[in-house]
């Protein structure tokens, strides 16, 4: 690992200094999950020069070492001076993500019960019709790009169902999304941010006086540790989490999973032959194609498996290392849906990502759905995919061809 003394805290010993970036190393070559897990071959824990949007931190390669950040609420937090919405001078936090315990329990237990298995039993129907309906768009060709047509759309379409929005701004969400996430100048990121606020701020306004779903009426009538009502900015808060955490992981997981189809055509025929094993198969892709990552913020000096942290030193959490730890998995990168697995896709501890149930059961009837209307799904022959490797690695551009059931 290279090292630039200049650079390098104080506290950090010269030879766990990486001089590089995580996002930029992550899109170095065809594969940005392979590419990352290169690191697992250097120290368990190292200090980078950027873990994304030039900010600096410490990134763990371990499994272990990440479960167990997750879980210690002590010595690391979800809070920070600002918040993500901090670039357009709103202190609001995305509720509950942003908040420690108890604060964050508080919140949680507002919106868990329109996540429990039972919620998303009811929501079924809904989901599959959606799913449904945007495969009847390309049903009748013998190819899509996948991401535009179906990626995107889908868990879009399901968001906008749960919260009672019109399928008629999918549009605008969709540009919003892309301007926040991987926005072309710090100006687009502003300008999105400001737009799907203001949205965001007339809709909840809407919902006080007339909720059109469960989710919104248990939202905007909930009281704060069953005292006060919530204010404007704590709705707008949990509206926002679920905006993000709704589209973009999702949209992205179920990408990278038909990537990797459309290049193991004896897994789809398994799973076409036994549709049974495919709720098995979810989990082994989930775990290969842990796409999201996460960060804490050290909250007091104390040394973390020998490694001396400082109170404010940036904790990237990185889900692709944790899912592909040779520690962990034999033979990380093979995606075998017979191996007993145990993941971290949707993070651990008190924060765990409240709508696992509803991600799950997406993609399960993605894959129900697309391998039941086509067969030997692959990707073109001399075609190109393009993707990004943010804070959420995703596929900007996926051509795939088939042959129709």
């Amino acid at each position: 690992m290279a090292t630039i003394a200049s650079e390098r805290p104080g506290h950090v010993p010269p030879e766990l200094y990486w001089d590089h970036d995580y996002e930029v190393f992550a899109a170095q070559g065809p594969d940005p999950f392979r590419q990352v897990c290169t690191l697992h071959d250097g120290p368990e824990i190292f200090f980078a020069r950027s873990t994304g949007r030039d900010r600096p931190g410490w990134i763990l390669t371990r499994q272990a070492h990440i479960r167990e950040v997750f879980a210690d609420t002590e010595h690391f937090s979800s809070e920070t001076a600002g918040s993500f919405l901090s670039p357009i001078g709103l202190d609001v936090r995305m509720t509950p993500l942003e908040y420690d315990p108890p604060r964050q329990q508080l919140y949680r237990k507002i919106i868990e019960p329109y996540f429990t298995p039972a919620a998303i039993d009811a929501l079924d129907v809904s989901v599959r019709s959606a799913c449904e309906q945007l495969v009847a768009g390309f049903a009748d060709a013998d190819a899509c790009e996948f991401t535009s047509e179906f990626t995107e759309k889908f868990p879009s379409y399901i968001f906008l169902d749960l919260m009672g929005m019109p399928r008629e701004r999918l549009a605008d969400f969709l540009a919003w999304e892309r301007g926040m996430i991987r926005p072309p100048s710090p100006e687009a990121a502003v300008a999105a941010m400001e737009a799907v606020i203001a949205y965001l701020r007339e809709f909840i306004a809407e919902q006080r006086l007339a909720p059109t779903t469960e989710l919104m009426r248990g939202v905007t009538q909930a009281r704060y540790a069953d005292q006060r009502p919530l204010t404007d900015d704590e709705i707008l808060g949990i509206c926002f989490i679920l905006y993000i955490g709704g589209l973009d992981t999702v949209h992205s997981t179920i990408g990278w999973m038909f990537w990797h189809l459309a290049q193991d055509p004896a897994l789809q025929q398994r799973l076409r032959d036994h549709p049974q094993d495919i709720p098995q198969a979810v989990e082994e892709l989930l775990r290969a194609y842990s796409a999201a990552s996460s960060v804490r913020w050290v909250k007091v000096d104390h040394v973390f498996h020998g490694v001396q942290m400082r109170a404010g030193d940036a904790v990237q959490l990185s889900l692709p290392l944790a899912g592909r730890d040779p520690a962990v998995y034999d033979d990380p990168h093979k995606v075998d849906i017979d191996r007993p697995v145990r993941h971290i896709a949707f993070g651990t501890g008190p924060h765990t990502c409240i709508g696992l149930r509803l991600a799950k059961r997406e993609i399960r009837i993605v894959l129900e759905v697309m391998l039941a209307r086509f067969v030997n799904i692959r990707l073109p022959e001399g075609a190109g995919y393009d993707f990004h490797a943010s804070n959420v690695f995703g596929l900007d551009r996926l051509p795939l061809a088939w042959d129709r059931a």
